[in-house]
C-alpha cells in the first residue's frame, strides 16, 4: 500500500506543478506574465526535478520488489512513501501560492489535493516511522529479507 500511496501522491503533485505552469503561463498582470519571473519559475523546476527523480525511484523500487520480493526493498517503500507525501503537499502549498487568491479557493484543485495527501504524511506510518525505517537498513539495525533461492 505505500508504494501505491507515494505513486498516488506523485501524481497529485505532478498535477499541481502542471496546474500551475499553465496559470502562471496564462496569467499576466500588468502586462508580464507571471511565467517569466524566476520566483515564479524556480520553486516550479525544483519541484518538477524533485519529480522526476522520485518517479525514476518509485519505477526501480516496482522493478526490485518484482524481482525479489517486496521485503527485499522495504527501505526504499519507505523512502518513496515519506518522499512522495511531503512533495505533493509542498507542490499543492507552492500551486496555491502561484495561482493567489484562485489558488485556495474550490474552483482550483490544490487545497482539496493538499488536505486529502497530507493524510498520508500519517497513515501507514507517519514521516519519522519512515525514516525510523530507513535508518533502521542504513546503520544496519534492521536487515533486508532476501529473496527466497538466494543465500
Amino acid at each position: 500500500n505505500r508504494s501505491r500511496q507515494a505513486a498516488t501522491s506523485l501524481g497529485a503533485a505532478r498535477h499541481c506543478i502542471d496546474e500551475a505552469v499553465q496559470y502562471a503561463s496564462e496569467r499576466a498582470p500588468f502586462g508580464k506574465k507571471h511565467s517569466t519571473t524566476q520566483g515564479i519559475q524556480f520553486p516550479l523546476v525544483e519541484l518538477h526535478a524533485r519529480a522526476e527523480m522520485l518517479q525514476a525511484l518509485i519505477h526501480k523500487t516496482a522493478w526490485l520488489m518484482d524481482r525479489d520480493g517486496a521485503f527485499s526493498v522495504s527501505d526504499k517503500v519507505s523512502i518513496c512513501n515519506y518522499q512522495a507525501n511531503r512533495l505533493c503537499c509542498e507542490a499543492a502549498d507552492t500551486a496555491m501560492q502561484v495561482c493567489g487568491g484562485m489558488g485556495y479557493s474550490r474552483y482550483m484543485p490544490f487545497e482539496h489535493i493538499y488536505r486529502h495527501h497530507r493524510r498520508y504524511r500519517i497513515t501507514e506510518g507517519a514521516d519519522e516511522i519512515q525514516m525510523r525505517r530507513v535508518a533502521g537498513y542504513l546503520f544496519g539495525f534492521m536487515k533486508q529479507q532476501k529473496p527466497k533461492g538466494v543465500s
